[in-house]
């Protein structure tokens, strides 16, 4: 498929789409009454909306000759109106896959520890089993309110660095009771995730060491450009900015995989 030939079944039988992505990226703030598709490139799409703004689309990945029309398909489906109906049990889904989590807290004296700690899945909770020398045990105690996690995509597995997939949650850091039923089930669980082995059996009746459930609040699955869903507590799911680029504001002369920086509008807002 040449290019010459792109740009005329774009412009004859795709104008919904090409609307669709203009809404999408382009400026929130004018509504697209038209749309033509001026240049493509194994980068991207430049496109022309409401007769004078420019904009550029690129992939999330280079494409080449056997794969552009794909590339092109994907982009199309990812500006269509947001169908959430399927990303809770993506969500799920996706949590199950890890053995650990990532850890954003703060200490007494207001600094940031980054960390990570292996995770147990019970019954829907997570928990981690942390000991009092590590140093987010002090910074989790002292602003059990305060903490963060991450679940982020292995890099190997990501089609691009820039493309991990990631859920994030705010979470509230309960301490369970040693020796109560809920403590005794999480770490059967954990020994039993292990097969008895890494030192778990010798680790879990030290005394030194804490169960604590993370009480998740708000949070945030980003799975591609222009897929990223805020999760109610409640619940329910919302995807982030229904038009717009979806990479929030910022410097107009930064690095935007989306729109071109000097385009006559700034494609860069919330």
């Amino acid at each position: 498929m040449s290019f010459e030939s792109i740009l005329a079944h774009m412009n004859e039988h795709h104008q919904g789409e090409l609307i669709a992505l203009c809404k999408k990226y382009g400026n929130s703030q004018v509504e697209v009454q038209n749309a033509k598709l001026v240049g493509v490139d194994f980068v991207g799409l430049d496109i022309v909306y409401n007769e004078n703004l420019s904009l550029r689309v690129e992939f999330p990945q280079k494409a080449d000759e056997k794969s552009i029309k794909d590339s092109i398909i994907a982009l199309c489906q990812a500006a269509k109106a947001p169908d959430v109906s399927g990303i809770a049990d993506e969500i799920e889904s996706f949590k199950k896959e890890f053995g650990s989590i990532i850890i954003a807290s703060i200490d007494k004296q207001g600094n940031a520890i980054s960390s990570y700690s292996p995770l147990i899945q019970v019954d829907g909770a997570l928990y981690i089993y942390i000991s009092e020398v590590a140093e987010h045990f002090e910074s989790i105690s002292a602003n059990p309110s305060k903490v963060e996690v991450m679940f982020l995509e292995d890099e190997s597995k990501a089609k691009s660095v820039i493309l991990r997939k990631r859920l994030k949650y705010r979470v509230n850091a309960v301490f369970i009771e040693r020796d109560s039923s809920e403590f005794e089930k999480a770490l059967d669980s954990l020994e039993s995730a292990m097969g008895g082995a890494g030192g778990i059996k010798t680790i879990r009746k030290m005394s030194d060491f804490h169960l604590i459930r993370l009480e998740l609040g708000l949070g945030r699955f980003v799975k591609g450009f222009g897929a990223a869903y805020d999760i109610l507590p409640n619940g329910e799911i919302k995807q982030v900015g229904g038009s717009g680029n979806p990479h929030g504001q910022g410097n107009p002369h930064a690095m935007n995989p989306h729109g071109n920086p000097h385009s006559p509008h700034n494609p860069h807002k919330a």
